[in-house]
């Protein structure tokens, strides 16, 4: 099975669907084989991932896709990875989780300029600036607010 010919396939279909590819993958899950989609875009309803799902199920032929595997389309979820700096300047204003070697903590991104993340939490009550060199965070993702 080749993924990137299957990558080409998929991602004309979600350019129909204003959608764009996440990640690509096989894994192996319960004992089955799966093909897992994992897309992003403005609407990720289920009934909209439905619809690309079957889309993406008839434009698989056999030559191109093992039909012993199963096809999974899904969203990245509500807390999902910033993979790299461009996703990170997408979520300025928004919401997220950095994890560093001095700093574990949840706050907004207010800004991401020169390799340096400027980051806003809240510590026992106040509000405090922390600039973050980008090469020392181990991890960010968006965060849900409670």
């Amino acid at each position: 099975m080749d993924l990137k010919k299957i990558e080409l396939v998929i991602e004309d279909i979600l350019k129909k669907h204003q959608l764009t590819l996440f990640s690509l993958k096989t894994k192996k899950e319960f004992g089955e084989m799966v093909l897992e989609v994992i897309v992003d875009g403005v609407d990720l309803s289920s009934d909209h991932l439905g619809i690309v799902n079957g889309e993406i199920s008839e434009s698989l032929t056999e030559d191109l896709f093992d039909p012993n595997y199963y096809l999974e389309v899904s969203s990245p979820g509500a807390e999902r990875p910033l993979r790299n700096d461009v996703e990170v300047v997408t979520a300025i204003g928004k919401y997220v989780h950095i994890e560093t070697a001095k700093l574990n903590s949840d706050g907004y991104l207010l800004d991401f300029k020169d390799g340096i993340i400027t980051f806003q939490i809240n510590l026992k009550g106040r509000l405090k600036k922390v600039d973050i060199p980008y090469s020392n965070v181990k991890s960010i993702r968006l965060a849900i607010k409670f």
